[in-house]
């Protein structure tokens, strides 16, 4: 549980500094690795993969579910374009789940 306070004490950091991160996740969790072990963006993605519990790197999903998490406490963090362009695509989404 302590592990998971920093993750997310470490995803809160980056999406205050870094307004490329709360738009991409895959900006954010580059900036988590990069926090947990540095040089990570010179490995090849195999070997990320490989040793990335070695390294001490959490998972994506668990980088995204704190981002949204950090998001719900914090929706000033929320990049206003993104959080329009969803909502102005809820009645498609409706739409296809009632009617296929």
């Amino acid at each position: 549980m302590e592990r998971l306070k920093r993750i997310e004490d470490v995803v809160a950091q980056i999406l205050y500094a870094r307004e490329d991160a709360r738009e991409n996740d895959d900006a954010l969790y580059l900036c988590v690795c990069e926090h947990f072990y540095k040089g990570i963006s010179a490995m090849t993605v195999s070997d990320f993969f490989k040793y990335r519990s070695e390294m001490g790197c959490p998972t994506f999903a668990s980088v995204v579910r704190l981002r949204r998490k950090i998001f719900e406490k914090h929706p000033e963090l929320k990049p206003v374009e993104a959080t329009i362009s969803r909502e102005n695509m809820i009645p498609i989404y409706v739409d296809y789940a009632l009617n296929g």
